[in-house]
């Protein structure tokens, strides 16, 4: 720990790294957004589901249509899992999972905030999040967060079907059914 003239501890500060600071972040975070929007082009449609406008049964806890806001397309970097066949007693079934990394900057610029629950569209298939993570940190300093990890798994038609009854609210046009 270094030390002042009289001797006194001096205590670095956290923020300060001595090669990383606001400037190359904001580097960072521009390579990061060039690379998703210009050269990858993987994109997904995002549907945030508004849990105080779902019905939901009383004694159950479940809703049976889904309430969300307009959807909204984000690039990001999209890896498919590899698929499982799940043979029960009536049927064969294959389990679709995918892992999303959305880069936070990009996030908060379209008024997103990733929760788990909510859906995403891609390739024509929907997907419910399952897990959500902030794991990556710019020089290991935790106030540079980088961006999230969502763990999906396909949705089930019964649960989510937004084109068959996307129809708009008059109340809130923002909000879908």
């Amino acid at each position: 720990m270094a030390s002042s003239d009289k001797g006194i501890p001096i205590k670095p500060d956290p923020r300060n790294s001595l090669f990383v600071g606001e400037r190359e972040v904001k580097y960072i975070n521009n390579i990061n957004t060039e690379l998703f929007e210009l050269v990858t082009l993987q994109k997904v449609i995002y549907y945030a589901i508004e849990k105080d406008l779902t019905p939901t049964h009383q004694l159950y806890g479940e809703s049976a249509e889904k309430r969300f806001r307009q959807p909204v397309e984000i690039y990001c970097r999209v890896q498919w899992n590899e698929p499982q066949v799940v043979t029960n007693q009536f049927s064969t079934e294959t389990l679709y999972s995918l892992e999303v990394y959305m880069q936070k900057r990009r996030v908060i610029e379209l008024n997103l905030i990733p929760r788990i629950g909510d859906f995403l569209e891609f390739d024509e298939k929907y997907f419910e999040i399952t897990t959500l993570t902030e794991p990556q940190l710019i020089a290991g300093l935790p106030e540079f967060k980088m961006g999230y990890n969502l763990s999906c798994t396909i949705a089930r038609e019964q649960v989510f079907q937004p084109n068959k009854t996307n129809t708009w609210s008059n109340n809130n046009p923002g909000i879908g059914v």
